[in-house]
Parts: C-alpha cells; sequence; structure tokens
C-alpha cells in the first residue's frame, strides 16, 4: 500500500515553550510587536507630578539659636518628572519649595535633587515607594545662617494615572530631612502632598 502524504506535518501549528517564547521575549510587547516593553503606555514615556500641601510635623535642632524648634516648617510644593530607568527603577528630577517660619523670619528653600522610585510608574500599580537627596538653596533665610543645605527625602504615595485621558491623581507621605553646609542646623520634616500626574 503506496504512502500518502496529507500534507498535515507542514501545516501542524508549533506549540510548546518554544512557540510562546518568541511572543513573550524581551523588547516585544505580549501582541508581538517589536521594540516595545510588554508595560508601553499608549501615551507614552514622559510623567509629571504637580504637587502641594502642608508640612505635618517638624523638629529643628540649631537653627536661629541652639533650642529645638518644633512645628516651624509650614507648606510644600513640588514638581516631578520622570526622564529615565535605571535597573527597574524611575529616575526623576524633583524640585520642591518649602516654607517655613522662625518666630518672625519668613524663610523660602528651592530643593533639587534626583528621585528614584519603584515600581516603575508604566506598570501602573498604584503603591510606590522613593528616596532621593541632593541641594537646599535658600532665597530668604535667617541671618547668619547658612543659604546652602544638603537635603534627602524618603517617600511613599498612591498614584493612579490615566484617570482621565492622560491626567491622574497622585497622593504622598514623605520624610524631607536637611543638614546646612555652612552652618549649624538641621531639619526633621514629614510632609502630606497631593496633586496631579499626567503622562505625555
Amino acid at each position: 500500500m503506496g504512502h500518502v502524504n496529507l500534507g498535515f506535518a507542514q501545516n501542524t501549528p508549533k506549540v510548546g515553550r518554544g512557540a510562546a517564547a518568541k511572543y513573550l521575549s524581551p523588547g516585544t510587547t505580549e501582541v508581538g510587536e517589536p521594540g516595545a516593553s510588554k508595560y508601553s503606555s499608549s501615551s507614552g514615556d514622559g510623567y509629571l507630578y504637580l504637587m502641594a500641601g502642608p508640612y505635618v510635623n517638624s523638629s529643628s535642632y540649631a537653627w536661629k539659636g541652639g533650642d529645638k524648634r518644633t512645628g516651624i516648617a509650614k507648606s510644600t510644593y513640588s514638581v516631578t518628572y520622570l526622564f529615565d530607568h535605571w535597573n527597574s527603577l524611575d529616575t526623576n528630577i524633583r524640585i520642591d519649595f518649602s516654607e517655613f517660619a522662625l518666630d518672625d523670619d519668613k524663610v523660602l528653600k528651592m530643593s533639587l535633587m534626583p528621585l528614584w522610585t519603584f515600581p516603575m510608574v508604566e506598570t501602573k500599580f498604584p503603591l510606590y515607594f522613593g528616596f532621593g537627596f541632593g541641594l537646599g538653596i535658600f532665597f530668604k533665610q535667617v541671618q547668619d545662617e547658612s543659604n546652602l543645605s544638603f537635603d534627602y527625602q524618603a517617600v511613599t504615595g498612591l498614584r493612579f494615572p490615566d484617570l482621565f485621558e492622560n491626567a491622574g491623581f497622585v497622593f504622598e507621605f514623605g520624610l524631607k530631612n536637611h543638614i546646612h553646609l555652612l552652618s549649624d542646623g538641621q531639619l526633621n520634616a514629614t510632609s502630606l502632598t497631593v496633586g496631579a500626574l499626567f503622562s505625555f
């Protein structure tokens, strides 16, 4: 009886782990589009946070005298821009403006720092954590106190991007501390900020 080739072997679909790997390999989306992350958002890779809120607790040491002072940190305003990724962390640039009141003296400081947050915002996971450090510059300062400080932060928050097309909501709790560089003095403070998150 002669051999009959019905062509089934040539048309049989390839299945198994090897066939699935080409769809889930790095650099492709879940639908197999080359060159894109599987978390890629249609809105793009840029994110901008705009937040404001009060300081809820603060203590200063050796700032305008040697005594400990409490409640001197009043409010904070921040702009945070995502510009890169590093080892599964978002690398952001954060600019903070903070207002303080030491007796009758009003103090204004700008903080400029890289801020690393995880998980990455493009995963859409709402809870995030972050840390950063950088330079503080006082636009208004108490006489004979340093106009420069070393600033460092640790933050945790909730973010909900793209709730309204490319706009969302963010809530953040932060530890915002600094040490004066050119004089004695330091601050330990906590803040609560809310604001908007934009993607583009």
